[in-house]
């Protein structure tokens, strides 16, 4: 005969038996947890866009989930330490990488003298950027509402070790949760 495993203990200590319902609450607290530890402890930051400085992309309020990452790339959306203000998060889009050349006129963004597609941006910027070599170790990085950020135009190239994560996630409100684009 099988016994149940708190069988030893007196009858007023055994655990009862958990209705449906509490074992589904009890499911979904530790799978809560489970997300908590996997998003912290794998390096996920959790940031509130603050401006329209990534309109369409991103809007006043979105909140969003970022992840340490090695590898950069062109398109990325990025969180990182501000230039002007070090204790200011900045969240804009990678559009140069080190060792190229980066200018903007009439309204487009080129990248070695080759004109940069960007359907996310809000509208073509209305100012020029003179060719600029981006440093080794440097990325240029540009809010999608070009005309109205504080980004790269303004501070120049920002060094790979201000990037702090990689935003790959909206969260809130639900309405626009989904992954960054």
């Amino acid at each position: 005969m099988r016994k149940n495993l708190l069988s030893f203990l007196p009858g007023n200590l055994r655990i009862r038996s958990l209705t449906r319902r509490d074992r589904l609450l009890l499911g979904a607290f530790f799978f809560f947890l489970f997300w908590i530890y996997l998003l912290y402890g794998k390096g996920a930051l959790f940031f509130e866009v603050p401006s329209r400085s990534m309109e369409p992309t991103l809007l006043p309020g979105d909140k969003v989930v970022a992840f340490r990452v090695k590898r950069i790339e062109r398109g990325d959306v990025i969180a990182f330490i501000s230039p002007l203000n070090p204790k200011d998060i900045l969240v804009k889009r990678v559009v140069g990488l080190p060792g190229e050349e980066i200018e903007i006129h009439g309204g487009k963004v080129y990248i070695n003298g080759n004109p940069l597609k960007e359907p996310y941006i809000k509208e073509p910027p209305i100012y020029d950027l003179p060719r600029t070599r981006i440093p080794p170790g440097y990325y240029f990085v540009l809010g999608d509402n070009r005309n109205n950020s504080e980004d790269s135009s303004v501070f120049g190239p920002i060094p790979r070790k201000s990037i702090i994560a990689k935003d790959v996630f909206i969260y809130w409100p639900p309405s626009r949760w989904g992954r960054i684009k």
